[in-house]
């Protein structure tokens, strides 16, 4: 997958089509910062018997307790695929940490319900997911920090608006 994302990211500026210098290029940073995060999250918490996937789907099941969660809010909320979900709860009730229940009113539905084994990691979880954030933003100060999370989320919005007509080229 790196190698496809260098390839491109090279045939692109290579050809002239980005005015950006290489090493300024934000996306190729946050990609490998995402991968950084899902593989240390993925070696914490194998010890629970999970994947960091299913470790954030947990602690979101925890965060919203009481509620009726389905599997397309789980979707929405981690902008994951139908099929993507379905796996990971399925994998997630074969281990015992979710009860998949069909919604009385509308037997379509199904209800995602964590188990008393999921609560009972939920502090690991939590301690798994500090330890990450404490390490990654090590070395910084508050102000650093306030400024990186107003900026990628500038950055986000900026990708999420509707662009004017006027600024798109034909």
């Amino acid at each position: 997958m790196l190698l496809n994302f260098c390839v491109a990211r090279y045939i692109f500026l290579e050809g002239g089509g980005c005015a950006v210098q290489q090493s300024r290029l934000l996306g190729p940073r946050l990609k490998l910062l995402n991968q950084a995060i899902a593989q240390d999250m993925d070696r914490t918490v194998t010890s629970l018997d999970l994947t960091g996937a299913q470790s954030f789907i947990l602690r979101y099941l925890s965060m919203h307790k009481g509620e009726k969660v389905y599997p397309r809010d789980i979707e929405k909320q981690f902008h994951l695929s139908h099929p993507t979900v379905s796996g990971l709860l399925q994998r997630l009730e074969a281990k015992g940490f979710i009860q998949m229940e069909q919604e009385p009113a509308d037997r379509r539905c199904r209800l995602v319900t964590p188990t008393e084994k999921a609560e009972r990691i939920q502090q690991e979880i939590v301690g798994h997911i500090c330890s990450l954030e404490d390490r990654m933003l090590a070395g910084m100060s508050e102000e650093e920090i306030e400024t990186l999370i107003r900026l990628l989320d500038r950055a986000r919005e900026n990708l999420t608006e509707t662009p004017n007509k006027e600024d798109t080229n034909p």
